[in-house]
């Protein structure tokens, strides 16, 4: 079951385009994390109120750009208006907004 805790708004800001890399180094590196899938990342970070996610989509390939994966654009798909309780129930709201 999803636990949520409802929040006026989600203050935390995630860029509305960046790099794997890019979100691999803001993140908390204890509470954080950035997972590749399909053509999506998913991310979950820690902030003063609870656990944040958001999802972004690739707009440039390797192939395209002769960039690493890592190295290639995301752009801001969606990103949760809520807080999670822990980074389990905020990567489960990511997955499922990614299928």
């Amino acid at each position: 079951m999803k636990k949520e805790f409802k929040s006026e708004k989600n203050a935390y800001r995630f860029a509305a385009t960046t790099t794997q890399e890019e979100l691999a180094g803001r993140i908390s590196a204890c509470d954080g994390a950035v997972c590749k899938f399909n053509n999506h990342v998913l991310v979950v970070n820690y902030c003063w109120c609870g656990f944040v996610a958001a999802v972004y989509k690739f707009t440039e390939t390797p192939e395209e750009t002769g960039l690493s994966e890592c190295e290639c654009r995301l752009a801001l798909c969606k990103k949760s208006e809520c807080t999670f309780e822990d980074g389990g129930h905020a990567m489960v709201w990511a997955l499922s907004q990614a299928l």
